[in-house]
């Protein structure tokens, strides 16, 4: 009997009555996120990452102001948590958190958080006096579904800022 049930077994695997466990899409393997900002203050950036149905993952990206690096004085700085380059001037920063929850149907239920902030342009500033300068902040929380490998998704948050995410298993 017990041979008859093993034969049985390799005629349905090869006949194809049978998938193999290593041939399934898992909804817990790692998919591929790609984030791409399109903002007019926050810069445009774009990174891909691995992340497993139900982990989180954050996207930053520091860069120069438009208008190059405004110092920030050292009173200033100690009381915020804001981005300063090597030299202690502060820095344009854009982060994206993602939390990706995908189903047995390849559906990606996606909760992204954005959170930016940028220094305000002003020619030739001085913070001698130990102001801390202007800063733009921006932060949205948006909920969506997508479908794993299907067309990309693209998000106007409430300042304006456009987020595409894509998804590739």
């Amino acid at each position: 009997m017990r041979t008859v049930l093993m034969t049985f077994a390799c005629f349905a695997v090869l006949a194809g009555g049978v998938q193999q466990a290593s041939a399934k899409t898992s909804p817990d393997d790692k998919v591929a996120y790609t984030v791409k900002v399109n903002s007019k203050v926050y810069g445009n950036s774009q990174a891909t990452r691995q992340i497993a149905s139900g982990q989180t993952d954050d996207y930053t990206w520091k860069t120069t102001p438009p208008g190059g690096a405004v110092s920030l004085p050292g009173q200033c700085a100690s009381g915020h948590d804001w981005p300063l380059d090597e030299n202690g001037a502060l820095l344009r920063q854009t982060r994206v958190r993602l939390a990706p929850v995908v189903d047995a149907s390849g559906t990606a239920n996606v909760q992204l958080s954005f959170d930016a902030l940028t220094p305000q342009a002003s020619p030739k500033q001085d913070n001698a006096s130990g102001a801390c300068p202007p800063v733009t902040a921006s932060s949205d929380v948006v909920r969506f579904s997508l479908a794993l490998n299907s067309k990309p998704k693209t998000l106007t948050l409430k300042d304006g800022t456009q987020v595409t995410v894509s998804a590739k298993p």
